[in-house]
């Protein structure tokens, strides 16, 4: 009876909240890039990969809506991890971003803490992070080859549900390749 009672529980908790066989909350709401950058700033005000800017970009959020489940896909820079297991991570909106190339402005990055660690399979991977976007100003350091490297990021995710990402199309996600930026 006590097992029963605590799986009609349970599975009533998860209704409307994850998807247990998805993993992925029910009901969030797929975000672009777009949506985290004020509409004044286009992404060609945002230094691109090998672009150096001379000027502050990106201080200003425009993501507000804390309550809000949403998805958003990006590419995984880990900060913290145990061999193939992510447990914290970078979400930046093209490849090589912050270790080959110039960082994101700070509305264009999120840190994500994983709510389970995601076993990455290749550098780089393109994940899909579900939860609730948060604004904010903050610094993280991120250990990459060539050293230490202190990031600014303007939004993170907290016990984000990770998951490898499938067919989404933002014109903002970028991958680079030998012959410069090219839409994902």
């Amino acid at each position: 009876m006590r097992r029963a009672l605590f799986l009609l529980k349970f599975t009533t908790m998860m209704i409307g909240t994850v998807c247990p066989a998805s993993g992925v909350f029910a009901g969030a709401q797929p975000v672009l890039w777009s949506a985290l950058r004020p509409a004044d700033q286009s992404r060609l005000d945002a230094a691109l990969p090998g672009m150096a800017s001379s000027r502050p970009q990106g201080e200003t959020l425009a993501w507000r809506d804390e309550a809000r489940t949403v998805e958003l896909t990006g590419f995984i820079l880990p900060v913290d991890q145990d061999g193939e297991n992510v447990y914290e991570f970078m979400l930046v909106p093209w490849a090589g971003a912050c270790s080959h190339s110039a960082a994101p402005p700070p509305n264009q990055l999120v840190h994500v803490v994983a709510a389970e660690p995601f076993h990455l399979s290749r550098v780089y991977e393109v994940v899909t992070v579900t939860g609730n976007l948060r604004p904010g100003l903050d610094k993280t350091q991120l250990f990459i080859m060539d050293g230490v490297r202190v990031l600014d990021y303007g939004y993170s995710m907290s016990q984000a549900q990770v998951a490898k990402a499938t067919g989404l199309v933002d014109p903002d996600l970028k991958t680079i390749s030998p012959l410069g930026v090219l839409a994902r």
